[in-house]
């Protein structure tokens, strides 16, 4: 109960915010709605527009017709996550997110990034529209069940289907839950170096401040493993997706907020390529660590 009431306390609005700039609820709409799939062999076109987006002067969203778009763009994109069914999902990205954010070149590689991603307790703060028709957010929210998450996504019109599409996602230091263990991680090629393995969270509660100490860029992916296995039974084909439960992604930021984590072993993994195409974890970046009370 007290984690619980710890995360609520985290996304509570506050009073120095403009009203229109409120932190509000967002409640996920029963049905999701998305565009069709894009054909398998078709390519992945980018829209140049999209890709320099967000562009041009910039005003806070306060009139009720682009707020309405706005809060409704969320919703559905939150709702089509939530259905869990990603497939369905990816087109709500636009192929400029697809391919220089989650750096896939397919719509049908959208459900092994985004694992078993839900989106609860969200928030939307400060709201911005752009010259170029794009739209600024400010998110918070419980990604995984597990991860305090604070962003700054841009959504695109999508001006042929006319859905609002996120287009890019900035990270913004996340909220840190009260009495959390706070663990530094150091990223390198090929390594996580961690200054302990062996936590003692009695509230469930851990922050990982990462590090990145290499030339390379790195991710740190947090996962539950089955019982004995290792980050190596990621890349030898003894474990399936169904056997691997995602904990928390780092999105460009310096830490992973973490609640709720119950005692038991948890693995890191860096799935981002090398300059041989192979992922850093393929050459032995993962590290676990163990969760105690």
């Amino acid at each position: 109960m007290a984690a619980v009431l710890a995360v609520v306390a985290a996304f509570l609005p506050t009073a120095a915010h403009a009203e229109h700039e409120r932190p509000r609820a967002v409640l996920a709409p029963q049905r999701c709605s998305a565009p069709p799939l894009p054909p398998p062999d078709g390519p992945l076109v980018v829209d140049p527009d999209s890709e320099s987006a967000p562009a041009g002067r910039s005003w806070p969203v306060v009139d009720r017709a682009p707020h309405r778009r706005v809060v409704s763009g969320v919703r559905n994109f939150v709702a089509c996550i939530n259905a869990g069914d990603h497939l369905r999902a990816a087109p709500l990205l636009t192929a400029h997110f697809v391919r220089n954010f989650m750096g896939q070149t397919s719509y049908r590689q959208v459900p092994e990034v985004l694992g078993g991603l839900r989106i609860e307790r969200l928030r939307i703060g400060e709201m911005r529209q752009y010259a170029d028709g794009s739209f600024t957010t400010e998110l918070t929210y419980l990604a995984y069940g597990h991860q305090l998450a604070r962003v700054r996504m841009t959504w695109w019109p999508d001006r042929a289907d006319g859905f609002l599409k996120l287009n890019r996602l900035d990270a913004l230091s996340s909220p840190v839950p009260h009495t959390a263990e706070e663990v530094r991680v150091e990223m390198g090629e090929y390594f996580f170096r961690m200054d302990r393995t062996v936590i003692r969270a009695p509230h469930g509660k851990v922050v990982l401040r990462l590090r990145n100490v290499g030339e390379e860029r790195h991710e740190a992916i947090l996962l539950r493993l089955p019982e004995g296995a290792v980050g190596a039974d990621l890349f030898n084909d003894r474990l399936s997706q169904e056997d691997v439960v995602t904990i928390a992604q780092e999105n460009g930021g310096s830490e992973l907020s973490l609640v709720n984590l119950a005692p038991g072993v948890y693995t890191l993994v860096d799935f981002i390529p090398a300059p041989d195409g192979r992922p850093h974890g393929e050459h032995g970046q993962t590290a676990q660590f163990t969760v105690v009370r």
